[in-house]
């Protein structure tokens, strides 16, 4: 969703780090989020305090807190016996965390309903190995984000 790679070590403020937005980003997730989609940030970052306060200075309120985060800050666990390599078991336990809050309204949540936009190639091929859909994100190409997500079936 940025157009820099913190390496999980930003150093800088969190407004900085928000000016480092892709616009595609700030206009993709409140449309998913007005059609009731869900929508989690995976990532392999340990700062998710960093990531949330960013959500925080990006969207409405409403957007923000709705957003799950899952990253590499011993917050959470996934216990199930689904795949655990590339972002699958962050995903995973972003989709138990969806259907355990009845005021969200998702009641099953399956990786057929579930899209990952990675721009890491590697995450790509191992979703979609694992049966979830999947679109890569190059970032130099960013506006055909939209006609790839469009293509799928």
């Amino acid at each position: 969703m940025i157009d820099t790679h913190t390496g999980g070590r930003w150093k800088d403020s969190v407004a900085e780090l928000g000016q480092h937005m892709r616009p595609i980003f700030l206009s993709l997730i409140p449309m998913a989020h007005q059609r009731n989609m869900r929508i989690a940030i995976c990532t392999f970052s340990g700062q998710t305090q960093h990531i949330r306060e960013v959500l925080e200075i990006s969207y409405p309120k409403n957007i923000a807190e709705s957003i799950i985060i899952r990253g590499n800050d011993n917050t959470w666990t996934y216990v199930g016996n689904g795949m655990k390599m590339g972002k699958q078991e962050h995903m995973a336990s972003a989709a138990e965390e969806l259907m355990s809050k009845p005021k969200l309204g998702v009641t099953d949540i399956s990786k057929s309903t579930t899209l990952l936009i990675d721009d890491d190639p590697r995450n790509i091929k191992k979703s979609l190995k694992d049966g979830t859909r999947a679109v890569w994100f190059n970032p130099k190409e960013a506006d055909r984000l939209l006609d790839d997500i469009l293509l799928l079936k």
